[in-house]
């Protein structure tokens, strides 16, 4: 049975979103009376495993207009500076009073990940195991954040440090191994083998089409030129594909959004009610960004809904740059349709071929089997993430 167990991280496991999907799935079976999840308390999970210990939470008032957000900053930092000396406090009391061994880390934001160094360097005896879930430097450039020689430091001090490493892809672990040595294995969502679903019909004339997921700076391009072509088609032909989102949209992606008619933006919605879209519609779009600006996330990234997706047995699209680790798992199991493009043109071609039926045969059961077998078994990747454990 692993020992006492704390994640310090910017969101609980069992939140609801990406990240806390796959920490729910990675700790399945784990005991939940020896592990406990710190994150600023007004982030809460919306499926409990494990307890939860609420930490402070800087932030920007909400009543204040984000054009005046940089002018708040010099404060914002003064909170953060606050927040993670009082974590210290607090969590290394709880280390010392709960016998904590373990203490498992997911850098987001810096100040939290500096606080558990901090804690790191008062109790060196404790297991310290690192995941990176998004590039560090990555997520930096994609939010013009300055990804400072102190954050480069936090980062390769909290790899040094760590005794187990995890990164979500296979990309990203052989690119970390290069940039900062050690051994790195790899950790992301899975699904129970006996949840692949053989019933996803396909129909002579396709119109649903589901993004499952957020809509930000890692997305919004592929998803904006993808949308424009479906709009397209429809002024060609008359015809209405449609295509919904089921995820938050960052405010300055809505509004080009919300012009065109073939989008429907239905807001976040439950794992379950997710899960049970998949089932009713034409095709999964699994999209990433093609810019330049995220270009790290995209190439190392692993989308958490991917195995979702495959399991299932819908079609699903891949829309993502050929070199980006989602790309290459879909080339891998030779899984189809896939697009690495975002010319009009190429898309026109695509979407025009999908409508009209004529990708029905792209979908290979066999295919999707194997992919699930070989990289998203959820008991092979929970059992090697929690062998790290002591």
């Amino acid at each position: 049975m692993p020992s006492p167990t704390l994640v310090l991280a910017d969101y609980p496991i069992g939140f609801s979103s990406g990240f806390g999907e796959t920490l729910y799935n990675l700790f399945s079976g784990f005991q939940t009376t020896s592990l406990w999840s710190a994150h600023p308390a007004h982030n809460l999970p919306s499926k409990k495993l494990g307890n939860s210990i609420g930490l402070p939470s800087p932030s920007r008032p909400k009543w204040l207009p984000s054009q005046l957000s940089l002018a708040f900053y010099p404060a914002l930092k003064t909170r953060q500076l606050m927040a993670s000396r009082r974590t210290v406090d607090q969590l290394s009391a709880f280390v010392r009073a709960d016998s904590i061994k373990n203490l498992l880390v997911i850098p987001v934001s810096p100040w939290i990940l500096a606080a558990a160094l901090r804690i790191h360097r008062q109790n060196p005896n404790l297991n310290l195991i690192l995941f990176v879930m998004d590039d560090w430097q990555g997520h930096h450039e994609s939010y013009d954040l300055p990804y400072s020689k102190r954050r480069q430091r936090l980062l390769a001090e909290a790899i040094k440090r760590s005794n187990a490493r995890f990164a979500v892809s296979r990309e990203m672990a052989a690119h970390y191994e290069q940039s900062f040595g050690g051994t790195w294995h790899i950790a992301h969502n899975g699904i129970h083998q006996e949840a692949l679903s053989t019933n996803g019909k396909l129909v002579s004339q396709p119109r649903e089409i589901l993004l499952a997921g957020d809509i930000n700076v890692f997305r919004f391009d592929a998803v904006l030129a993808f949308a424009k072509a479906l709009q397209r088609y429809s002024q060609r032909t008359g015809a209405t594909p449609e295509l919904t989102v089921l995820g938050d949209v960052a405010n300055e992606y809505a509004k080009p959004l919300s012009e065109l008619r073939v989008v429907r933006m239905l807001g976040r919605r439950s794992h379950a009610a997710c899960l049970q879209a998949m089932k009713t519609t034409d095709l999964l779009y699994l999209p990433l960004a093609f810019s330049r600006k995220v270009n790290r996330i995209s190439l190392y990234s692993l989308p958490t809904k991917l195995p979702e997706y495959l399991a299932s047995g819908k079609t699903m699209l891949v829309h993502a740059p050929r070199e980006s680790a989602v790309f290459q798992v879909a080339e891998r199991y030779d899984l189809a349709p896939r697009l690495a493009t975002i010319d009009d043109s190429q898309l026109d071609t695509f979407v025009t071929q999908w409508a009209e039926g004529k990708l029905n045969g792209s979908h290979n059961h066999e295919n999707v089997r194997r992919a699930l077998s070989n990289e998203f078994n959820l008991r092979t990747l929970a059992a090697n993430f929690q062998s790290a454990f002591v």
